[in-house]
C-alpha cells in the first residue's frame, strides 16, 4: 500500500467502506490515479495545495475549518459548507494528521510504512528509532469475544487471521478493513499458515476436519481429506518452511495421541508419526529447514496416566525432519514446576530465542542466546502477577511483550512487557489483551501483528481505528449484548438476541484448549427477540465439568459470535 492509497482507504473508510456512497460531495476520491486526485476540484474548490497541508482544501474540510464546519455545534464565523464527510463521524485526528503530512511531503506514491531499524528501545510500548515513533494500536478487525488465535502475514499489508467466531479472515491493507474468506460455527480453528499470496493452511482443533487448505489466496478453501490415519487429532501448531514442506503438531490434552506430520510435495500427500517417545502434549511448531527444526509442548513422568497437571516443558530439536529429536531442556528440568509446558517459540535469529510457558496459576517464558543449545527460564515478575501464558515476541534481544489469560478463570486477561530480555517485566494491557500470536516482519522491522481479542498492529504508521461504523466481517445483527466475558456462579444465565427471520439457530460451547463441549441449542425457524439461555456446565453426555471459562458460539445463518464465559463454584471477588 502506497500513502496516496492508504489516503483513499481512509476517505473510503470515513464514509462506511470503498462500497458505500455519499450523497452530497459523493466518493470523489475513488478510481483515480494520483494525478488526477491532486488536481481533482469539489464545488469549484481546489481540494489540494501540494507541499500545503494545513492550507488544503480537504484538510480544512475534514477538521471543519472555514469555509467548511457549517454543520458543526459551534460553527465557525464564515462557514458556509458542512464538514467532510457531511452526515458522518468525524475522521480520526491521527488520519488527518496522516494525509496532511502526505500533502506537506508532496503527495508521494511511497511506501505508507516506514521500516524501522532493529534494536529498538521501548519505554512503554513505544518507542522511537531514527526519528520514527511506533506503538501498538487496535486493527479494524472485529471483536471475538474469546480472541483470534493466530494471524499469518506474508507481507505488510496481506494477511490472515483466525478467530473464535469459526472465521478465516483477510486483510489487504494492513488491518484497516477485513473480509471473511470462510466459517464454520462448528469448527474451533487454532492456526494459520501460507507459503506464498496463494497456497496456505488452516489447522483446527475440531477432530475430523483438522486442516483446510487454499490454493488461491483463500478465495476457496477445503478440508484437507487426504491425511493419513495416524494423522493428529488436532493441529495445535504449523509451520511453513516452503511451498513444499510443511509441518504440523497436536494434541494439546495428553490424554489424547501426540503426534505430528508434515508434507514434502506442497500437500499433495502427507505422512505423520508418533512422539509420545518425546512428548505428551505438543504446541507449536518451527523450522528454519526441510531437516532443522523445534517442536514446544511439555511431558510427564506418568506414562501410564499422563495428564496437564504433571506435564513440565519439552523443547525438542530434530535435525533429519523429525525422525528423532534431542529435549534441550532435559538438563534443567527440576526447575520446571508441576504443570508448566511449552506454548509458543519466536526466534529472532540463528542464536537468540523465546518460548512461553503456559501454567494456569504463575507466568514465565524460556530465553536462549546460543541457537537452543541451553535455556533459562525468566518468571513474569509484573505487579499484576500475569500468569496462563500464550503469545510471546521479541523486536530485539531486550524489547519483548507476552500475552495469553492472565490467570486460571481466563478473566484477567493479561498482557506484560520487557525491555531487558524477559529479566524483569511491567504490566502492559494498553497493548491488547488475550494475545495468543505475535508475527514481525522484515529485516529491519517493517511492522507487527497480534492477535488477540481482536487484531493489534505495531507499525509507526497511523492506522484506522476500530469503530462500529466502519465495515468488517463481523456484518449482521449482535447476537450477544456483550462481547466482554461474563462470570457467574452454580450456572451461567447469558442473554442473547435473535433477529427476525432468522432459518436456524444454534449455541454451541467450545472448551478453548479443546474440543465441542455442548451443543445447547439448534433449532430451525427460531422465535425471534431476546431470550436467556442457561448453563448448567454439563457436557453432552450430562457429565459435570470442572468449573473454568468455555466459549459460547452463537450462530444465526451465516453470521457467528462469540464470548467467554466462567462458571465457577461461587462468585468471584
Amino acid at each position: 500500500m502506497t500513502r496516496f492509497t492508504r489516503v483513499v482507504a481512509i476517505l473510503d473508510q470515513s464514509i462506511g467502506g470503498p462500497t458505500v456512497n455519499i450523497g452530497a460531495h459523493g466518493p470523489f476520491w475513488r478510481n483515480l490515479t494520483r494525478d488526477q486526485f491532486v488536481v481533482q476540484k469539489v464545488f469549484g474548490h481546489q481540494l489540494i495545495a501540494v507541499g500545503n497541508g494545513s492550507g488544503s482544501f480537504l484538510i480544512k474540510a475534514l477538521k471543519g475549518e472555514v469555509p467548511f464546519g457549517s454543520d458543526l455545534p459551534n460553527a465557525p464565523s464564515g462557514a458556509t459548507i458542512p464538514r467532510m464527510p457531511d452526515g458522518f463521524p468525524p475522521v480520526a485526528d491521527s488520519d488527518i494528521t496522516f494525509i496532511q503530512k502526505w500533502i506537506d511531503d508532496g503527495c508521494p506514491e511511497d511506501s505508507a510504512l516506514t521500516p524501522i531499524a532493529m534494536g529498538s528501545k521501548l519505554a512503554g510500548v513505544t518507542g522511537n528509532v531514527n526519528e520514527v515513533t511506533f506503538a501498538w494500536r487496535p486493527t479494524n478487525a472485529p471483536k471475538a469475544s474469546s480472541r483470534y488465535d493466530d494471524i499469518w502475514l506474508i507481507d505488510p499489508q496481506r494477511g490472515w487471521a483466525v478467530n473464535s467466531n469459526g472465521q478465516i479472515l483477510n486483510t489487504t491493507d494492513g488491518g484497516a478493513f477485513w473480509q471473511e474468506q470462510f466459517h464454520d460455527p462448528t469448527v474451533y480453528m487454532r492456526c494459520v499458515a501460507f507459503a506464498s499470496a496463494d497456497k496456505g493452511w488452516v489447522g483446527t482443533i475440531t477432530e475430523g476436519k483438522i486442516l483446510y487448505e487454499t490454493h488461491n489466496g483463500g478465495s476457496l478453501w477445503t478440508l484437507v481429506t487426504n491425511l493419513p490415519p495416524d494423522a493428529p487429532v488436532a493441529v495445535c501448531g504449523m509451520w511453513i518452511v516452503n511451498e513444499l514442506v510443511v509441518f504440523a503438531a497436536g494434541s494439546n490434552h495428553p490424554e489424547q495421541p501426540v503426534r505430528m506430520m508434515r508434507t514434502i510435495d506442497g500437500g499433495k500427500s502427507w505422512t505423520a508419526w508418533d512422539m509420545r517417545k518425546w512428548a505428551d502434549n505438543l504446541i507449536d511448531v518451527f523450522f528454519t529447514s526441510p531437516e532443522r527444526g523445534w517442536v514446544v509442548g511439555g511431558r510427564t513422568d506418568d506414562r501410564v496416566n499422563p495428564g496437564k497437571p504433571k506435564l513440565r516443558p519439552v523443547v525438542l530439536f530434530t535435525e533429519d525432519g523429525g525422525r528423532t529429536w534431542v529435549d534441550r531442556v532435559q538438563s534443567i528440568r527440576d526447575q520446571f514446576p508441576l504443570g508448566e509446558w511449552g506454548w509458543k517459540i519466536h526466534f529472532l535469529n540463528d542464536q537468540v530465542g523465546f518460548i512461553s510457558l503456559q501454567n494456569y496459576d504463575s507466568g514465565a517464558i524460556l530465553a536462549t542466546a546460543d541457537g537452543g543449545l541451553t535455556w533459562v527460564r525468566h518468571p513474569i515478575n509484573d505487579p499484576q502477577m500475569n500468569a496462563n501464558l500464550e503469545g510471546i515476541g521479541f523486536i530485539d534481544e531486550k524489547t519483548g511483550w507476552v500475552g495469553g489469560w492472565g490467570d486460571r478463570p481466563k478473566m484477567k486477561r493479561t498482557s506484560s512487557a520487557t525491555s531487558d530480555g524477559g529479566l524483569t517485566w511491567r504490566d502492559a494491557n494498553e497493548i491488547g489483551r488475550t494475545i495468543n500470536r505475535f508475527r514481525f516482519l522484515g529485516d529491519p522491522l517493517a511492522v507487527g501483528y497480534a492477535a488477540g481479542e481482536t487484531v493489534y498492529k505495531y507499525a509507526p504508521a497511523p492506522i484506522v481505528s476500530a469503530t462500529d461504523a466502519l465495515p468488517s466481517a463481523q456484518a449482521g445483527p449482535h447476537l450477544f449484548d456483550s462481547v466482554l466475558p461474563l462470570s457467574d456462579a452454580g450456572s451461567a444465565v447469558v442473554p442473547v438476541s435473535i433477529p427476525t427471520g432468522a432459518a436456524r439457530f444454534a449455541l454451541r460451547i467450545f472448551d478453548p484448549d479443546g474440543p465441542l463441549v455442548r451443543i445447547l441449542v439448534d433449532e430451525m425457524k427460531p422465535r425471534p427477540g431476546r431470550r436467556t439461555l442457561t448453563w448448567d456446565r454439563r457436557d453432552q453426555a450430562g457429565n459435570l465439568l470442572a468449573p473454568r471459562s468455555h466459549i459460547w458460539r452463537a450462530t444465526v445463518d451465516g453470521v457467528s459470535e462469540s464470548r467467554l464465559v466462567l462458571i465457577s463454584d461461587r462468585p468471584l471477588t
